[in-house]
């Protein structure tokens, strides 16, 4: 009997030690991915998905799914549900060109965005639609065009100067792992 009690409290510190190992990428890397997790923790898959499913229990952390996408992002639940979305769709090569030309330009057209860009009609289409879904871009039409502007502005830029040092931060962990 005893035995079973000191492996049961071994069992729930290596748990706890595996959250907190869990927990230090999220908070550093917010909207980092499920591979990257098992890349940077070492835990195996089984493992990882236990964990995450109780930190979620627990309010500890947001996992964020769209609806159409299957890229699931991690953060700490002390960032909002929009901050996340935006973040995710900052890590997102295409539609963080969009989101920067607008944070540069104040507002643009659909076509001045494609020259921008230098991506096809049903490309950029296809991006800035998710991004008017997500509510990050807003569109306004004229008599002869849609114009594209961002939502906050202001959130886009403190998120984005986040996201860059988390790109900084995550490089020089990538080259010193």
């Amino acid at each position: 009997m005893k035995l079973k009690i000191a492996r049961h409290h071994y069992d729930q510190r290596q748990d706890h030690g595996n959250r907190f190992k869990l927990l230090k990428p999220i908070q550093s890397f917010p909207g980092i991915r499920y591979n990257d997790l098992i890349r940077l923790t070492g835990l195996n898959k089984g493992t990882l998905s236990h964990h995450l499913t109780i930190l979620e229990k627990d309010s500890i952390i947001r996992i964020l799914r769209p609806k159409n996408s299957n890229m699931t992002r991690y953060f700490t639940a002390s960032i909002s549900n929009e901050e996340a979305i935006i973040i995710g769709f900052l890590k997102i090569k295409t539609t963080s060109h969009i989101i920067c030309l607008l944070k540069d330009n104040k507002q643009l057209t659909f076509l001045e965005i494609v020259r921008y860009t230098r991506k096809s009609l049903s490309t950029t289409s296809w991006n800035l639609k998710r991004l008017l879904e997500a509510g990050i871009v807003i569109r306004y039409k004229s008599s002869n065009a849609s114009n594209y502007c961002l939502k906050h502005p202001e959130m886009i830029i403190k998120l984005k100067n986040k996201s860059n040092k988390m790109y900084l931060t995550d490089l020089l962990t990538t080259i010193l792992i």
